[in-house]
């Protein structure tokens, strides 16, 4: 859908639509944050993983095996959005999740875990498919500014739900934290269903002479395109590596009491720097051109990314994820926005399909990099790993940049 067309200006309210979307957004992630990052307390008290390597070991399990199920699920999603309406795909993912995710808590043991965390990895995919039905229902010259606003609502949703999952998983339990987590979903569903419009018309297809299956699989997107792709993958395999391990270096710089508290302070922090990140750099990204925008980003990130790597109080821990995600953060939406520029408009539900992908693909290499690296070295390892990827991929997220500019021209 695009926004040439008059009668489509007048039917749909961009604004409202963004808005209805933002908070979507907001309380999706809110829920997804008052569980996910508690897990590894969560299969130390009550799965019973007690010791670091094996406690390790499953976390990077947990972790690698939904962001795969999410790579290969996300692309045919994004697809189907082109085809059936982006909408459709957004209530899909809110739904099935809101369903899926409660179930986690009562599953016995840490294989069934692993089972109910693949199905609700294979369906969900909230953030992408919001992303796809912004950019389809936003001009072209507001683009960056939905997309920073929607990261902003990923990072505000983020740091509500972990102070939030703190709270209550420390004085009601996880229970309460895994049916919240599924309300909110549910609500952000009928939200959607009621409240947002989405004039979609599907595509005409062409008769394609097939000359290979696997050619027919690939979309039609042009070198640009691939490359943004693949800076996709590159940026969380560096900035997410220590993701998983955070509660790690939280307990070993805090103590093992109230675990589930600090963790929620820490990871508030990172995500105030998240909301802040998302909400500059989205409003930036429309008026500079990216690399006047990346060097500073990459070099902070990776600075801070060492500090934290240094940390030996929770208010130094704090302070360096806040700036970490603070410069971090703003990388995505410049990404995203350069991407949206690039595709074509009938491609672009595809497109941030794929790079959903290829950001979960990288999250989750860097997980299980990750967890190889804590069970070798020590917690803090992970995270002088991280900054030592950010600085390489540095000059790589430059060339990358340039390749983009050149091929446009």
């Amino acid at each position: 859908m695009s926004f040439s067309g008059k009668n489509q200006l007048k039917k749909v309210s961009w604004r409202r639509n963004l808005f209805c979307i933002w908070l979507g957004q907001l309380l999706a992630m809110a829920g997804t944050s008052m569980v996910i990052p508690f897990m590894p307390i969560y299969l130390r008290e009550v799965l019973g993983f007690a010791d670091e390597a094996e406690r390790a070991w499953a976390t990077s399990v947990f972790y690698s095996l939904g962001m795969f199920t999410f790579c290969l699920a996300n692309p045919l999603w994004g697809a189907l959005g082109d085809r059936c309406g982006r909408k459709l795909m957004l209530l899909r993912a809110y739904f099935v999740t809101g369903i899926t995710f409660p179930a986690m808590f009562f599953m016995p043991n840490f294989a069934l875990l692993l089972v109910m965390r693949t199905i609700a990895s294979m369906f969900s995919g909230t953030v992408a498919a919001a992303q796809a039905l912004a950019a389809v229902t936003t001009p072209d010259k507001h683009q960056g500014f939905a997309l920073g606003c929607l990261s902003a609502a990923f990072w505000s949703g983020n740091m509500l739900g972990m102070l939030a999952g703190g709270m209550v998983v420390h004085y009601c339990g996880y229970m309460c934290a895994f049916l919240l987590c599924g309300g909110f979903f549910l609500f952000s569903g009928f939200l959607t269903l009621f409240f947002v419009q989405e004039n979609f018309v599907p595509p005409v297809r062409n008769k394609v002479v097939r000359k290979s299956t696997f050619r027919l699989h690939l979309p039609d997107f042009s070198t640009a395109v691939w490359v943004l792709l693949a800076v996709m993958f590159a940026l969380p395999l560096a900035r997410r590596c220590d993701e998983p391990y955070l509660t790690f270096l939280v307990e070993l710089v805090g103590g093992l009491d109230k675990a589930a508290l600090n963790t929620s302070y820490v990871t508030a922090a990172a995500a105030l720097g998240g909301i802040l990140s998302g909400a500059t750099f989205g409003h930036l990204s429309d008026r500079y051109k990216p690399l006047t925008l990346l060097l500073p980003a990459l070099l902070l990130a990776g600075s801070f990314m060492l500090l934290q790597a240094l940390s030996r109080s929770l208010w130094m821990l704090c302070i360096a994820r806040f700036m970490v995600f603070f410069a971090a953060g703003g990388l995505e939406p410049i990404f995203l926005s350069m991407l949206s520029h690039t595709v074509k408009p009938e491609l672009r539900g595809t497109a941030f399909g794929w790079s959903a992908s290829f950001r979960m693909c990288g999250g989750m290499v860097g997980a299980l990099l990750g967890g190889a690296v804590v069970a070798v070295g020590g917690t803090r390892s992970v995270f002088f790993a991280g900054a030592g990827l950010m600085f390489l991929f540095m000059f790589i997220l430059v060339k990358a940049v340039h390749l983009v500019e050149a091929h446009k021209k």
